[in-house]
Formats: C-alpha cells, sequence, structure tokens
C-alpha cells in the first residue's frame, strides 16, 4: 500500500487530509485511548470488596469529524459522495492514518467498519460546507503498523585454517596457535510499539544456537541442529518439516520478547566455522 503523507488517513480507498484536498480532517478520537476494558472480578458473598479476575480489552471505537468543502457546486457534491461511498456499511477493512505522534510517527492502521455517520443540512450546507461525523468500530483493540520489522542476527565466524600445523610442511615445523575468537556480531534495533512484541524467528545454519539479549539478559537456547523456527507468540518450534521440535528448548530460556526501546541481540551456536543466521519478524502493535 502507499505511503500516507503527515496528517492524513484513507479508509476505502478514500484519502482524507490532503493539501487542497475538499475533505478535511478537523478531529479523530479514539486511537489514543484505551479501548473499553472487560473485566472478570466477582463479588464476594457477605464480604466487602471484589475477587480479582483478569482484564480484557474489547472493541475500539474511533470517531472522526471531517469538513467537506467545495469551490464548485460540482466538486462540493463530488467530494460528499465520495465520503458517502466509503463510510457506508461492509466488513472491516483498514482505516489507515499518519498522525505525527502517534504510532511512533509511523503509518498504521486498525482493522473498522463503519457504525456511524452523521452530517447536518445547514446554513453551512448551502454555502458548500459540510462538518460530517463517521464512527468507526475495530472488532480488535490493537493498532498495527502498516509496514512489518524484521532484524537479522549472525553469528561469529572464524576462518577455516585457523592454528595448528599447516600443511605442505618443511623443516623445522611450524605450529600456529589458534587465534582468539572474533566477537559476537551484534545487532541493535529499536521496538516501537507500546506492547511487547514476540516475534516469529527464522533459524538457519544453525547448531545448538543460543540468542542472547543483552539489554533484559534474557536468553533463548534450542538443542538442535540445522534449520528451524521459533514461534514466540505461540511458544513453538518447528523443524524445516513443520514437525513440532518445541521439547528441545532449553531449561531455563525466555521466550523472546522485546519491549518498547532499543535492544542488543547476539547470536551464539556450536559451529565456529560456520555462520548461523536469525532473521526475526513482527509488527509493531499499540494499545
Amino acid at each position: 500500500m502507499a505511503e500516507l503523507n503527515d496528517w492524513t488517513c484513507e479508509f476505502n480507498g478514500l484519502v482524507m487530509g490532503e493539501p487542497d484536498s475538499p475533505i478535511s480532517i478537523v478531529a479523530v478520537d479514539g486511537l489514543l485511548t484505551l479501548p473499553e476494558v472487560r473485566t472478570s472480578d466477582l463479588t464476594l458473598v457477605q464480604r466487602h470488596g471484589l475477587y480479582a479476575g483478569d482484564d480484557y480489552l474489547g472493541g475500539r471505537t474511533v470517531t472522526m469529524t471531517l469538513e467537506v468543502y467545495g469551490a464548485t457546486r460540482e466538486e462540493f457534491t463530488d467530494a460528499l459522495t465520495s465520503v458517502q461511498a466509503a463510510f457506508t456499511l461492509g466488513t472491516e477493512t483498514a482505516f489507515r492514518f499518519r498522525f505525527p505522534g502517534a504510532a511512533a510517527d509511523q503509518t498504521a492502521y486498525v482493522m473498522a467498519r463503519c457504525r456511524k455517520r452523521s452530517a447536518p443540512l445547514d446554513l453551512n450546507f448551502a454555502n458548500r460546507v459540510c462538518n460530517v461525523a463517521v464512527e468507526l468500530f475495530a472488532t480488535q483493540p490493537y493498532i498495527l503498523g502498516d509496514a512489518s520489522r524484521e532484524v537479522t542476527v549472525r553469528s561469529s565466524v572464524r576462518a577455516t585454517q585457523d592454528g595448528g600445523l599447516r600443511f605442505p610442511a618443511t623443516m623445522p615445523f611450524t605450529i600456529v596457535a589458534p587465534s582468539a575468537p572474533p566477537p559476537d556480531p551484534v545487532a541493535r534495533f529499536r521496538q516501537y510499539g507500546s506492547i511487547a512484541a514476540r516475534p516469529v524467528i527464522s533459524m538457519t545454519n544453525a547448531s545448538n544456537p543460543t540468542l542472547h539479549d543483552d539489554v533484559t539478559k534474557a536468553w533463548f537456547s534450542v538443542a538442535y541442529s540445522g534449520s528451524f523456527s521459533i514461534d514466540s507468540a505461540a511458544e513453538r518450534v518447528y523443524d524445516s518439516r513443520g514437525n513440532d521440535i518445541t521439547g528441545s528448548v532449553l531449561n531455563g530460556s525466555t521466550w523472546p520478547e522485546y519491549g518498547p526501546g532499543d535492544h542488543r541481540l547476539r547470536l551464539v551456536h556450536g559451529d565456529s566455522l560456520t555462520q548461523a543466521n536469525a532473521v526475526l519478524s513482527w509488527v509493531d502493535r499499540w494499545v
């Protein structure tokens, strides 16, 4: 999808807020607001207070006020018809927006459908100006980044010939001590979402690898050699054929989870002559 400009949004193919556009954005509410919370607290019988249960987020309601203006009667009519066509009954579709400061200055979206539209016929309307209020409802509370994120972490690798007796050899023999192992490459990235990212990790050329987070000091290790994938959200590990090998996760491992802010990752594995790769992918989320 095309990148949006600052202070614009798009729904059902209608882009709003562009300079010189007949459709301007007056106000948007519900993107920075915490969605409705569903509680499962239980009433205590013949006692004060409640038994604390788990809280869950409900759907997200986004309200928006648009100003539709036309320099000519035809422009005003066409713009108003475009708004009516975009904000009508239908299935959930992406409400995309780019508002500086919101969603870490990125283009983001919520999956929503139109539930209400109000547009008065008043004196302003007679002068080709109409304020349209629309209400969108998203069954999922999360705001998602428009583009997926990807970070690659690589292990260190040393030269194939590194120390020992080299052939062909001549007298007197010279035995070279092995060099110190190279430092582990560090992959640095920033997690922009307000909710911790639990990525899918694709591991290749790995021999009993361990992924270290130098910020949290957490680590995740799998006793397996070859290529496999880690689904952090589902807490499952699968080999290249799709077989579940979650039992290979070592005790003490922490499933990869990266909160908002900066992170530094290192990948260590058992074969110093082969470079292992871990590709992390996720989508930033806000609530």
